[in-house]
């Protein structure tokens, strides 16, 4: 094994230790990111209620 490979007994041990400031750590979010999340949320919204009016349009024409 090379000296930059790493085996899987030491990657297994990796993977058990967390860093001091883990618990300290929050993502955080940039404005940008909160107006395109709150855009896709508000286009969701808009998607759905149009599919319902579909909806009931389709009914309306079917009781006709």
């Amino acid at each position: 094994m090379s000296d930059d490979t790493l085996g899987d007994e030491q990657l297994d041990d990796q993977d058990s230790y967390e860093a001091d400031n883990d618990a300290q750590y929050h993502r955080s979010r940039s404005p940008r990111n909160d107006t395109l999340r709150l855009r896709r949320q508000v286009e969701a919204l808009l998607e759905e209620r149009r599919l319902k009016r579909a909806i009931e349009d389709d009914w309306d024409l079917e009781e006709e």
